[in-house]
């Protein structure tokens, strides 16, 4: 009986599971214990309650099922559906949120060749990447170095509240979020206003095309500056988007609408209402 051929979504998922197991390494290595009751899984990408970098509420089954090496074989088939073929540009805004989807979506764009552009906001709602030290950042430098991925961040944002860093549980000065994304030595995301901060996401994202066309946004959480900061944000919803529901006017409507309204397909993974 001839083997029935794996699909790329498949690949994506155990690219996904592998890439787990790395980061759960990674994890104990640095004497982060897992807490079972958090992480059944034991995956190791769930992230703790409060931190320093928590910057809104979360739902920690929200968390456990995104860490579902099942979810890259989701975002490899909404890759597919959406036409992208190999060498096909994709901007990546992740948010510390949900690292697991932004690793999905990372695993997803490697099996099927595809060139991933990531900005991250280190900001987190409660049980994301939002231990100090383990951020999707250490994650994925060590996925690099294991030779799992090959992929670096271009440039990294402290979201908060209107992108600035600010609004985290446990940081009245505003500042923790600044602090951990200058330490990470990427270049930082920065603009007086959030319209700045989202025309500066625009201008990285087109220099490290190098000149290629984007054929795809793919937005992680609930960054500002990515999701927005209007009503019709709230109206997005989850998965594959061809097309918006609306396009609000506003130059704070986020990347999500600003890639819709030049006609690229958008895939948004967010599972909760909190801003990260």
């Amino acid at each position: 009986r001839l083997a029935t051929p794996v699909t790329r979504p498949a690949e994506a998922a155990a690219l996904m599971a592998r890439s787990l197991s790395s980061i759960k390494a990674l994890r104990l290595e640095k004497g982060l214990s897992l807490d079972r009751t958090l992480d059944p899984n034991g995956t190791g990408i769930v992230g703790e309650e409060f931190t320093p970098l928590t910057t809104s509420l979360g739902d920690v089954a929200a968390k456990r099922t995104a860490a579902n090496p099942a979810f890259a074989a989701v975002v490899a088939t909404y890759f597919e559906r959406a036409g992208l073929k190999p060498g096909d540009v994709v901007a990546i805004g992740g948010s510390g949120s949900f690292p697991a989807f932004v690793l999905a979506s990372l695993c997803a764009a490697r099996v099927l060749e595809l060139q991933p552009v990531l900005i991250y906001s280190i900001g987190s709602s409660m049980y994301g990447a939002s231990i100090p030290g383990f951020t999707f950042i250490d994650m994925l430098a060590r996925l690099r170095a294991d030779g799992i991925l090959p992929y670096s961040i271009v440039a990294v944002a402290p979201g908060g509240e209107r992108d600035t860093g600010r609004g985290v549980l446990f940081d009245e000065e505003g500042t923790t979020l600044v602090d951990e994304a200058r330490r990470s030595g990427l270049p930082v995301v920065e603009g007086a206003t959030l319209a700045d901060r989202i025309r500066r996401r625009l201008r990285i994202y087109d220099e490290a095309a190098g000149g290629r066309p984007i054929r795809c946004f793919v937005n992680v959480g609930g960054a500002t500056a990515n999701f927005g900061d209007t009503e019709a944000s709230l109206e997005v919803p989850n998965g594959l988007l061809l097309k918006l529901p609306s396009l609000p006017l506003s130059p704070a409507r986020g990347l999500l609408f600003e890639f819709a309204a030049w006609g690229v397909p958008d895939v948004h993974l967010l599972h909760q209402t909190g801003r990260a």
